[in-house]
């Protein structure tokens, strides 16, 4: 029996070919998504659900299916991607999981269509290698959406395979320079494909993590969580982030009535992960709530992955112990596994240790960077600190770039920056892979090295008998990265990388148990960007007025510096400020009712990130992003990092202790003053003292 929001879709596909066999286009339509928040939580005390009291839904029965797009920023086009020159393909894999009911409704682009100079150009789309549009490009258009039906497309070996052929020409002259249309093409990576999916039965484990939509919430559910639900959060955060999730985090059962609720019953515009004991969610979960088998029967979820329904929406759920190595299976690809299952138990397994001198970028897991070369073409890719090995530094970059030869036998030159420094440059060979052994200065790699390869190749002039062809080049995977050992203390923010590849330890206040939101989002953000996926996240509560002791590398949020650390910025001298060579202040933290400042130190043998909330609460900012990358200490707050700068290197800002007054100080600040003054009694004192001997010598030769 056909649902009917098929026949909906059917009906539409019908129009849309008559209107397409009238030369028109059918009208554009874009998922309404909604903007993502970093914290949420019901003002006053938080309790446990009833069990039986329900949250007011829409009725699963009253719904056939929901709508959810896969965003091509989550299959590996974070920035999307881009045709120019008149030309190009591109072919795009769209992962179908298993294990819940659905079928591909339409694909829903964006794209921004530019052009210099005149031009017929187009768009033709090809799905499964069967033509399904065609798209007339005007050069105008910022911002355009089209929509394109999908009815009846099956996919293939897991996969549909999306083709974009992009043509055009300016001339009936073959013989020109496609450069001088100055056209571009750019595929938004928020272009999505839709599925529909049933809103009944259990859902699978993998397919509900898999299409997760954009915005995903993580709830936890416990009034007073665990530490072992704190790591379960970092953990689910730092997984999502890496594949373009935009996370955000609540508190209290309280809260599922706005996250489930939609304006469009029809959309499912925002993921749920519920971290939390299965008992308070019993009264809002759909029938046939999850279980597991056990030797006594089936019990219900305990240390289990599941996923569920509420609403007819699916949501994955981690609980008790399990969470923390739990979350760490979301975004892995052993999670395909599960393609089939509703609920299951996760264990501890061991990493094996890999290489610590070299590691190519297929181990990495990196996307190869391929392009077609009309003169010019730029490939890019990013290898960042966190990727590697524990204990190691990048030190060099060996990059195999294969370029096909020219037909008219031009060569091509390979240009190879890395953070935007030209490091190396080579005429690219024929017929085997062009090898750049890039040396990486010091200094010049923090977080990440991001490496850009131009190759160039002279187009033909004048008259010609073929018009002007592209040739592909790529970045081999083959490419690798030469490992050299890390220092013993970490000197930088992006040091802290390598110290925490093999888990990092989060001290954090015992309040953060009853105000998990006052730390978390800040929390999730350093992670997210100094940590490997892989690397176990474990959270001590430490009470209040008690030193935090790190048992391994950390990261330490509290008023206290944890023990036995030399602090780079001290608050026990009074008020904190930062001044310039002259002496002129620049940022005083004095002022300052909120934010947090951090910094790199070492307790005992383990080197960590001690953050110290500014606030009377003892609350971190909630920033839109913390990026820590140069510098050992960084002034934190609502915008994210006011400034960062570092105590051993720099030599143009300082801290300084304004309530400290010591002469030292104050001979530092009115220096210019102190030398002046000196200069002139020193200069008076020579006029006096010459007066006098001038007097002296009139008075001898008087007598």
């Amino acid at each position: 029996m056909i649902r009917s929001s098929v026949r909906v879709l059917l009906a539409a596909a019908l129009t849309t070919t008559v209107l397409s066999s009238a030369h028109s286009e059918p009208k554009p339509i874009l998922p309404n998504r909604p903007t993502a928040v970093r914290a949420q939580s019901v003002p006053g005390n938080i309790v446990a659900a009833v069990p039986g009291a329900r949250t007011p839904l829409p009725d699963p029965q009253l719904l056939k299916s929901v709508s959810v797009g896969v965003l091509f920023a989550n299959v590996g086009y974070p920035n999307g991607f881009r045709f120019s020159n008149l030309g190009g393909r591109r072919d795009v894999y769209i992962p179908v999981p298993q294990g819940i009911e659905l079928s591909p409704a339409a694909l829903v682009l964006v794209f921004d269509d530019v052009s210099a100079h005149e031009a017929r150009r187009s768009l033709e789309i090809l799905v499964n290698d069967r033509s399904v549009s065609a798209v007339a490009l005007d050069g105008k258009s910022s911002g355009r959406t089209v929509h394109v039906p999908l009815l009846g497309v099956a996919a293939r070996d897991g996969f549909l395979k999306l083709s974009f052929l992009y043509s055009g020409a300016a001339t009936q002259d073959r013989c020109i320079d496609v450069r001088y249309v100055g056209d571009s093409l750019t595929m938004r990576p928020e272009s999505a494909v839709e599925f529909e999916i049933g809103v009944s039965g259990a859902p699978s484990i993998a397919a509900t993590a898999a299409l997760m939509p954009q915005n995903v919430a993580i709830l936890l559910s416990s009034p007073r969580p665990p530490s072992a639900d704190v790591a379960a959060a970092l953990t689910l955060a730092r997984s999502l982030s890496a594949n373009g999730r935009q996370i955000s985090f609540y508190h209290g059962v309280e809260s599922l009535p706005p996250l489930v609720k939609s304006d469009d019953p029809h959309q499912w515009i925002r993921g749920l992960i519920v971290v939390g004991s299965l008992d308070r969610m019993v009264g809002h979960i759909d029938p046939p709530r999850p279980s597991v088998a056990s030797a006594a029967g089936t019990a219900p979820i305990d240390n289990t992955l599941a996923a569920g329904r509420i609403g007819g929406i699916p949501m994955l759920m981690l609980t008790d112990a399990a969470s923390a190595r739990a979350g760490r299976l979301i975004g892995n690809p052993s999670l395909a596994a599960l393609r089939d299952t509703p609920s299951a138990s996760v264990g501890h397994a061991t990493s094996p240790n890999g290489s610590t001198e070299r590691v190519n970028f297929d181990e990495l897991g990196l996307v190869p960077a391929k392009a077609e070369v009309f003169g010019r073409a730029d490939l890019a890719v990013t290898v960042a600190n966190r990727m590697l090995p524990g204990g190691t530094r990048p030190s060099r970059i060996l990059l195999d770039v294969m370029v096909a030869p020219d037909g008219a036998g031009e060569k091509a030159v390979v240009s190879a920056f890395v953070n935007e420094r030209l490091i190396s440059s080579s005429v690219a060979a024929i017929g085997e892979p062009t090898r750049l052994d890039l040396a990486l200065p010091e200094g010049l790699v923090g977080a990440a090295a991001n490496i850009r390869v131009v190759v160039q190749r002279r187009s033909a002039q004048g008259d010609c008998r073929f018009e002007p062809q592209g040739y592909p080049a790529e970045i081999l995977g083959s490419s690798s990265v030469i490992l050299s050992p890390t220092g013993a203390a970490a000197q930088d923010f992006s040091d802290l990388s390598t110290f925490w590849a093999n888990g990092v330890e989060v001290l954090v206040p015992s309040a953060t148990a009853v105000k998990p939101l006052s730390v978390i989002p800040m929390l999730a953000d350093v992670v997210n960007g100094l940590s490997r996926e892989a690397a176990p996240i474990t959270v001590r509560y430490v009470d209040a007025g008690a030193t935090p002791t790190p048992t391994a590398s950390f990261i330490a949020v509290s008023n206290l510096a944890p023990a036995g650390a030399e602090q780079r910025v001290r608050f026990d001298r009074g008020r904190v400020a930062i001044v310039d060579r002259s002496g002129r202040t620049r940022l005083d933290i004095g002022g300052f009712a909120s934010g947090a400042v951090a910094q790199i130190v070492t307790a005992g043998a383990f080197p960590g990130l001690w953050i110290k909330p500014l606030s009377a609460d003892s609350a971190l900012p909630v920033a839109p992003a913390i990026d820590l990358d140069r510098g050992d200490v960084a002034f934190l707050d609502k915008t994210g990092v006011a400034l960062a700068m570092s105590t051993e290197r720099d030599t143009l800002l300082r801290v300084s202790y304004p309530d400290q007054r010591s002469w030292l100080n104050s001979f530092s600040r009115f220096r210019s003053w102190i030398i002046g003054g000196v200069w002139v009694l020193v200069t008076l004192g020579l006029l006096f003292i010459l007066q006098r001997v001038y007097r002296r010598r009139a008075l001898t030769t008087d007598k």
